[in-house]
């Protein structure tokens, strides 16, 4: 009875100690952030290692980089994500010139990509990591990587807005207009393609949404157009 007492009580003083940094989570990750800045990089990953590993205990995990989106609400906590996948991209920024630091680097980055695609910020840090990219273009080794990154985080995206608008998420309409975006990636044009297309489309759906008489009068017709653009695509399929 006794032991049962004890692994009680430490039970309660483990959840209090960890509400207790879990308060106080933000200040760490500020300092973080800060000593990023001044390029203090070992205080830098010192606190985002704190930060995550917080995080990571709250989640019943243990390793900062098993982290998941689906671990949080997707509502509520959008902002706390935000936060994560800049300190993700961070610590990849702080890896990325460190040879025997490479595997920190790829899982950092990765997880920068997890915490972007299908967030309502997805176009945010995207536009992030596409300046980063062209501004140290001519001195980073891991420009590929990077660009590789910056592609997976629309392959990995599932949203289609506009299709998903008009037909559904789970339609045979939209699973096809998916697959051909993610065809699109595959040339470079077609990145740009879906870059805008990302960039226009929630707003395009915003607007419709807010005034019924526009969408009964627009989207009949946008149907019919998607349609018609399914139907020359499987004409051009070759026939095996």
């Amino acid at each position: 009875m006794a032991t049962s007492k004890e692994t009680l009580k430490e039970k309660q003083q483990r959840k209090m100690a960890l509400q207790k940094k879990y308060g106080k989570r933000i200040t760490i990750a500020r300092q973080g952030r800060e000593a990023f800045a001044k390029k203090d990089y070992v205080k830098a990953q010192k606190r985002y290692n704190e930060y995550l590993a917080i995080l990571a205990e709250l989640k019943e995990i243990d390793d900062i980089f098993k982290l998941s989106p689906s671990m949080f609400d997707q509502q509520k906590e959008v902002t706390e994500m935000l936060l994560v996948s800049h300190i993700y991209w961070d610590i990849a920024r702080i890896h990325e010139m460190t040879p025997k630091l490479q595997a920190n680097f790829y899982k950092s980055l990765a997880q920068f990509v997890r915490f972007t695609a299908n967030q309502p910020y997805q176009i945010l840090n995207a536009e992030m990591l596409r300046k980063y990219m062209k501004k140290n273009k001519r001195v980073t080794p891991q420009y590929p990587v990077l660009n590789d990154a910056y592609q997976q985080i629309y392959i990995q995206s599932s949203k289609c807005y506009i299709a998903t608008f008009c037909f559904g998420s789970n339609s045979a309409e939209t699973t096809k207009l998916r697959a051909f975006k993610n065809r699109l990636l595959g040339y470079p044009w077609g990145l740009c393609f879906v870059k805008y297309y990302y960039k226009i489309s929630p707003l395009a759906v915003k607007r419709l949404s807010e005034h019924r008489w526009l969408e009964k009068t627009l989207t009949p017709p946008i149907k019919k157009l998607l349609k018609g653009f399914l139907w020359l695509l499987e004409l051009r399929r070759p026939k095996l």
